[in-house]
């Protein structure tokens, strides 16, 4: 009786030990694949802004760090997603940057000086005021000041911002995650930049100089809009300074193909609004992740020269 009581015991324990275990491994997938997402988005929005050569590096730390916050304070998605953008833009990126950026995103880099007790950056913007996206923002630049602190050390410095540059309910959260925030992964890291499905559009002038840059913005929303009302919701276009890149995701390459021919003749003259009722001609360049590169630096080189040769031939 005793022996049969103690195997199920032991059984029952290693049952559980493998439930947990499944449980763990099913959360750490989910979390890299919700990161692999964001990384694919945060990417197309700092392509095209980022000083470096190659591959695209964006703030893996502090990423990691929102995602982490924005779980622990059960924060809308939106405000955690606006906040990563905001964390993966260049140095120096401010809420009027002409990037395609959602409303989340502009508040937090024009409030990520804010404080709690309104005595930062803008002037008078405290309490409630301040957005949850900028006050994840100005957490996580908080704690990249202070990297190599111990913990007791950390958790000292926060209770003293409490109610200052941090709202309580934010500084309970950081005391309460300590442990994951510091042990969140390197200073940066490509965070998911190389892809292996999809594909990415390249939509620009046939001769741009053609358009003068006080119109080049119209041209580019009018060019934005004409893609966007053709494509799924699922993919994500955006508007450099010169161009319109659409990214289409989880896209075989011959889907990929089908949809370059389906707008193809939808762009061909895209129509500027204006008191000259201007028309451009333009043209598309493709390269599909995998096939063409794996990089979206990489990718956009490629489609960028097809979409010059694409030129030529319309010349020609």
């Amino acid at each position: 009786m005793v022996a049969e009581i103690l195997t199920g015991c032991v059984i029952g324990a290693l049952v559980a030990l493998f439930a947990r275990d499944r449980e763990q491994r099913y959360r750490r997938n989910r979390e890299d694949e919700r990161t692999r997402q964001l990384a694919i988005e945060l990417a197309l929005h700092v392509a095209e802004r980022t000083p470096c050569e190659g591959e695209i590096r964006v703030p893996r730390r502090m990423v990691e760090r929102i995602l982490l916050l924005g779980d622990r304070l059960d924060a809308d998605p939106s405000a955690v997603r606006a906040a990563a953008l905001a964390a993966a833009l260049p140095p120096g990126a401010t809420g009027d940057t002409r990037l395609p950026l959602p409303d989340g995103t502009r508040a937090a880099l024009a409030c990520r000086h804010a404080r709690f007790d309104g005595l930062g950056l803008p002037p008078g913007i405290g309490g409630s005021g301040v957005p949850l996206p900028a006050q994840l923002l100005a957490a996580v630049d908080w704690l990249e000041t202070r990297d190599g602190a111990s913990p007791e050390a950390m958790v000292a410095a926060i209770a003293e911002e409490s109610g200052r540059r941090f709202s309580p309910t934010m500084a309970s959260t950081l005391v309460g995650a300590i442990d994951g925030l510091m042990v969140a992964g390197p200073t940066d890291g490509h965070l998911g930049m190389r892809v292996t499905s999809g594909a990415l559009l390249v939509v620009g002038a046939v001769a741009p100089d053609a358009v003068a840059s006080e119109m080049r913005p119209a041209f580019l929303a009018a060019l934005e809009a004409r893609l966007r009302e053709r494509l799924r919701t699922s993919d994500r276009v955006y508007c450099t300074d010169t161009d319109v890149v659409a990214w289409l995701g989880a896209t075989t390459p011959e889907g990929a193909i089908a949809a370059m021919k389906r707008l193809e003749p939808l762009v061909a003259r895209v129509r500027v609004p204006s008191i000259h009722r201007m028309e451009v001609a333009c043209r598309i360049g493709l390269a599909v992740a995998d096939s063409d590169a794996t990089s979206f630096s990489d990718l956009l080189r490629v489609a960028r020269a097809r979409s010059r040769a694409a030129e030529g031939r319309q010349v020609a």
